[in-house]
């Protein structure tokens, strides 16, 4: 499995972007890992099926920061149709070990995690972003 806790995970989780909650945001989801406790709330505004604002509090172990990090990176102007199959080759990545072909090429930097197939207390904590993005675009 190796060791999950790289350098670069840590360096993303030392610098999230979009950590401020918007103050009137269109949709606010939070979601918590039943399996260790991290917690992720989330606030976007959409327009036009598309997220135009985002912010978020992040309370979750270097894995889910990392996660969160990456995604904030990425997720204005994220439509539901690009979040779907980025979130299912995701979890497929992470949960059956499987390789990826990234619909964008963007998102490859979550490659980072795929050590943590096997390591399902990790679980929970990475996939909080895709829960809670997932919930975004059900609300709307």
């Amino acid at each position: 499995m190796g060791d999950i806790y790289t350098k670069k995970i840590l360096e993303l989780a030392a610098n999230i972007p979009l950590e401020e909650r918007l103050a009137n945001p269109d949709v606010t989801v939070s979601k918590t890992s039943k399996i260790c406790g991290s917690r992720l709330t989330v606030d976007a505004c959409l327009k036009n099926g598309s997220i135009t604002a985002f912010g978020q509090d992040v309370k979750a172990c270097a894995i889910g920061q990392a996660c969160a990090s990456i995604v904030a990176r990425h997720v204005v102007g994220l439509s539901q149709a690009e979040l779907l199959p980025v979130a299912d080759a995701f979890e497929a990545m992470i949960k059956e070990g499987k390789d990826v072909i990234w619909p964008n090429e963007k998102w490859r930097d979550l490659e980072i995690f795929k050590d943590l197939h096997g390591n399902t207390s990790r679980y929970g904590s990475v996939m909080l972003s895709f829960e809670c993005l997932k919930e975004v675009f059900k609300s709307v």
